[in-house]
């Protein structure tokens, strides 16, 4: 009999993992201070939170002593009509999970044979690399050029070279730069037969006008796939979506975990789309205080601003202002929680998800205080 416990997959134990967010509670005991005194802008999450409705839906829902003892319907019939609603697609198109990260992980395993790629467009999502190690897939990376645009040629030249057994994962707007990926680039990507995964969790901030979902019929090889985590603002109850061809969404639901999406979950979006139109007054508000605090950065010295199209903006530090995790640590420590990254493309970046409206003039207080 061994002493010694059961061993990982020797890729897996060699693997980094990925880097989330801190809880907001640790990173305010870290610096001192009350959450209610801190900016939490490191997670691009809806700074409103959940709308009343939603929280009226779920209230609702807890009052009933059969909630939650059965087990959610593994064909998402109710939740798949709601998101028909809201995208205006036959529901043999929408497939649900628990996150769009479940469904990111579910089609890079039922797509691709094991050796295959994935290519992605660096710096982006962090997640497209740490789910292709995961599942041991080969990694094609076409770094972004200095101002984080993509590089068509050499992004279309990798995707032929990497013949049929790929994805090629996209993310508009991108997460962190914030821009929008070019539709006749899309197109060209398209026409080469690639399959292409369009990441468009923050495409509510740039307006539905700026999503690709109008191509699914045209390419089948199109997957679109969207969350609630940020325009919703329950990040904390794992939603997302997958747009796609009828008969890949059918094998998707064959391979699902049959219950991943559970019951608060669909309850909070169902409510969430109910009152899509009221949540647009939050997402109009985020782009007005986007807007404000793009300006208010382009006044201090040090700081250069990205045009954002999400709710968050990429800013570039200047060395005389120090790196970006030295201006991340000082803001944190008067209780402004950003983003930094360890990339080399980022070192001299921070990104700040957009605030409440109500705590702009703060945010521009204490980012005086730490520039």
């Amino acid at each position: 009999m061994s002493d010694q416990p059961p061993q990982v997959r020797p890729h897996l134990a060699q693997l980094p993992g990925y880097a989330p967010v801190v809880p907001l509670a640790e990173r305010a005991r870290q610096a001192g201070l009350q959450p209610e005194d801190c900016l939490k802008l490191d997670a691009n999450e809806n700074p409103y939170g959940m709308h009343p409705r939603v929280r009226e839906a779920l209230a609702q829902a807890l009052s009933d002593p059969g909630f939650g003892s059965i087990y959610p319907d593994p064909n998402q019939a109710e939740l798949r009509q709601a998101l028909s609603r809201y995208t205006g697609l036959d529901p043999s198109r929408i497939l649900a999970g628990a996150g769009a990260d479940e469904l990111l992980d579910l089609s890079f395993r039922a797509i691709l044979p094991p050796g295959g790629t994935v290519v992605t467009c660096t710096p982006s999502f962090g997640m497209y690399p740490f789910l292709a190690d995961i599942n041991e897939l080969n990694l094609i990376d076409i770094p972004r050029d200095t101002r984080f645009a993509l590089r068509p040629d050499k992004l279309l030249e990798a995707v032929e070279q990497a013949g049929r057994d790929n994805i090629v994962v996209l993310t508009s707007p991108n997460n962190p730069s914030g821009d929008l990926v070019r539709r006749d680039l899309l197109r060209r990507i398209l026409d080469l037969g690639a399959t292409v995964i369009l990441d468009e969790a923050y495409v509510e901030f740039a307006g539905m006008d700026a999503s690709a979902q109008n191509l699914l019929a045209e390419f089948p090889r199109l997957i679109v796939m969207r969350t609630f985590s940020k325009w919703a603002g329950i990040a904390g109850l794992r939603l997302g979506y997958a747009l796609a061809n009828p008969d890949l969404v059918t094998d998707l639901i064959k391979i699902k975990q049959p219950y991943n999406v559970n019951q608060a979950a669909e309850i909070a979006a169902i409510a969430a789309i109910d009152s899509a139109a009221e949540i647009g007054t939050q997402i109009d508000a985020i782009r007005e205080t986007r807007d404000q605090l793009f300006n208010a950065l382009l006044e201090l010295e040090g700081l250069t601003p990205l045009p954002s199209q999400a709710n968050f903006i990429l800013i570039r530090v200047d060395p005389n202002v120090g790196t970006g995790r030295e201006l991340h640590d000082r803001l944190a420590s008067v209780g402004v929680f950003t983003r930094t990254y360890s990339g080399p493309l980022l070192t001299n970046y921070l990104r700040i998800s957009v605030p409440r409206a109500d705590q702009i003039d703060t945010l521009k207080m204490r980012l005086l205080e730490a520039v």
